[in-house]
């Protein structure tokens, strides 16, 4: 699949990158750093993540195609309400510290989620005689629900600096998610400041810290009226139909808080949580050479 060996071809440059790092070291100025007193990490990482989320969606048009409605149908109209989604998300992340204070990433992930809301529908009838108005038949369908399965690939940057024990990065990543159970994808930018505190000189490995989390996300959904849960009547006169429909998250930003710790100078184990409209927990492992 497409993000498999997209994931796998920029392992292999980490990988190659990290054999030509025998011929100098990295990160670059890395002994500049360390004269300053600065603690780095080891430059190549492979981090294995979970993440579970939570968020409100706002529905910004539902349209319709190949209706083929009966004569006596002018049109059906649906307008949703916000609603909300909610998505696993497992995946597997290489890195390099390029710099002290810039590090690169890929990332290939499978997503399991589904989009819910309710969505408001009007039939409209054409009148048995002329200048009648139409016969309006409305309703509301509680449970419109969307199956999210797919693929994800994309990769970021972080950008960190510090003083003493402060420390402070900004997190930036692009995700593209090929959906498999009905036609789409999902475009996501996410962006996470983050300043905490390093309690290694303390003589505890381990970082705490706070934040914030924006994601300005894209989401271009269609498939058959038929796989939709919708009136029985409405199946009647659409079934021949397919939907496209176009959503965004309600709230972009929500403040996050989380912590690393390091068991030794290879393995660290991470959790971190998301408040507010976005409710999210994350945990990972991160192996580095």
């Amino acid at each position: 699949m497409r993000f498999a060996h997209s994931l796998l071809l920029s392992s292999l440059a980490l990988t190659s990158s990290f054999s030509y790092a025998q011929s100098f070291t990295l990160p670059i100025w890395k002994e500049e750093a360390q004269a300053l007193g600065y603690e780095l990490p080891k430059p190549i990482g492979f981090n294995l993540s979970y993440m579970a989320l939570e968020q409100s969606i706002d529905v910004t048009s539902i349209g319709f195609n190949g209706l083929n409605l009966p004569s006596f149908v002018r049109n059906i109209d649906m307008q949703a309400e916000q609603g909300k989604q909610t998505s696993e998300v497992l995946t597997l992340r290489a890195d390099m510290w390029l710099f002290p204070f810039l590090n690169l990433y890929v990332l290939g992930g499978k997503m399991t989620g589904t989009s819910e809301t309710a969505v408001n529908y009007d039939v409209a009838i054409k009148p048995l005689f002329p200048n009648r108005p139409d016969h309006h038949i409305k309703g509301r369908i509680d449970n419109f629900k969307l199956d999210l399965d797919g693929y994800l690939y994309g990769g970021g940057v972080v950008l960190a600096g510090g003083y003493k024990q402060i420390f402070g990065l900004v997190d930036i990543s692009y995700t593209e998610t090929e959906l498999t159970v009905i036609d789409g994808s999902i475009s996501a930018w996410v962006i996470s400041p983050r300043l905490g505190y390093d309690f290694y000189q303390q003589g505890l490995p381990l970082r705490v810290w706070g934040g914030a989390m924006f994601q300005n996300v894209e989401q271009s959904l269609s498939g058959k009226l038929s796989d939709l849960n919708l009136p029985p009547f409405i199946e009647n006169i659409a079934k021949n139909g397919t939907f496209h429909i176009e959503q965004q998250l309600s709230t972009p930003w929500n403040p996050i808080l989380g912590m690393q710790y390091q068991i030794n100078p290879n393995l660290y184990l991470l959790a971190e949580a998301g408040f507010g409209d976005r409710t999210s927990l994350f945990t990972s492992i991160d192996f580095r050479f």
